[in-house]
């Protein structure tokens, strides 16, 4: 980085990731700041910035990192901007009513399991950034693992044995209670029923329809990403049916050995929000995860997708398509 930005912003290594310092609204126009900050990202793989107090801000910064795309779940999209997510929802109410679940005889919404963004899609998206307006006092956490870091250290005989090995792959919304899978490791997570939280039951029924918009895929277990050339362990565990070529008892048995290679605390940043907080992730190389929060506390964040996919699989069935789904009013 210039000697000319480094006296106005600078970039803090973390264990994983880095934070960017001192970052002033309209930085990012300076001359040389955009190439700084990607840099940067392609280094160390998550960003996170501080006091991001306006949307306008959130995506000129995004910008930086490459154009934006609109999500492909309309039902999470903004009605105020369509490169916008909304995740959680204002305490003030509105935005859609959340899946509660029963965690560890806890009650908690908005958990969201390990997983890479649109990696039931054959085209997985470049990355997305994270700006959380209003934060829970408690929990909200949001872990990111780097599975470029992980793949390194894998012993060599197990590299050998990814390098050519394709999962089957199915997207798993929140309703359903399949969070006890093998790698995903939440299985004391389940589905709260009417007599935890009443209406939660009928509520999974209806967001079941977005599972069938979404045909499975198959992705491959390492990828090379396209921009560093650094290996990438290339799992989202919570879509992985099984491994191709394996029974599923031997599959399972793989997705439980490397996931809990991939989550050991050295390769795993987890965040504890606060409001104005922005994190920008590669998701060619990290996967993340929501921790979730008590109901009736706040947790509400709005989210760019970057555009620029990558054609990393292909799918199950050669003549399956996916189907645009648009929401009306």
């Amino acid at each position: 980085m210039a000697q000319t930005q480094q006296a106005q912003w600078h970039v803090r290594p973390m264990a994983v990731g880095a934070e960017i310092v001192d970052f002033p609204a309209g930085m990012e126009e300076r001359p040389g700041v955009q190439a700084a900050l990607y840099d940067a990202w392609l280094t160390h793989g998550i960003l996170l910035f501080r006091n991001i107090a306006s949307v306008e801000q959130h995506l000129a910064i995004s910008r930086c990192f490459g154009e934006l795309e609109i999500h492909p779940v309309p039902e999470v999209r903004s009605k105020s901007n369509p490169y916008l997510i909304e995740l959680g929802a204002p305490i003030a109410g509105g935005g859609r009513q959340p899946t509660v679940y029963s965690f560890d005889g806890e009650t908690r919404i908005n958990r969201i399991a390990w997983h890479r963004d649109t990696a039931y899609t054959p085209d997985i998206c470049k990355g997305a950034m994270l700006r959380m307006l209003e934060v829970p006092d408690t929990a909200g956490e949001t872990l990111l693992a780097d599975t470029a870091m992980a793949w390194d250290d894998l012993p060599a005989d197990i590299r050998a044995k990814l390098e050519h090995l394709e999962f089957k792959a199915t997207i798993r919304t929140a309703h359903m209670s399949t969070l006890g899978r093998p790698g995903v490791f939440w299985k004391s997570v389940v589905l709260a029923g009417d007599a935890d939280y009443p209406g939660n039951s009928e509520l999974s029924r209806r967001d079941g329809a977005i599972d069938a918009r979404y045909p499975s895929v198959i992705q491959p277990a390492v990828l090379t990403h396209p921009e560093s050339g650094r290996k990438c362990l290339f799992l989202s565990p919570t879509y992985v049916d099984r491994f191709l070529g394996m029974e599923q008892e031997e599959s399972d048995a793989l997705l439980r050995r490397l996931t809990e290679h991939m989550l050991q605390p050295r390769y795993v940043y987890r965040h504890k929000w606060q409001a104005n907080d922005a994190i920008i992730w590669d998701n060619r190389r990290f996967m993340h995860a929501g921790m979730g929060n008590r109901p009736g506390e706040p947790r509400f964040g709005l989210r760019t997708t970057l555009a620029g996919p990558l054609r990393t699989g292909r799918y199950f069935d050669e003549n399956a398509k996916a189907v645009p789904i648009e929401l009306t009013d």
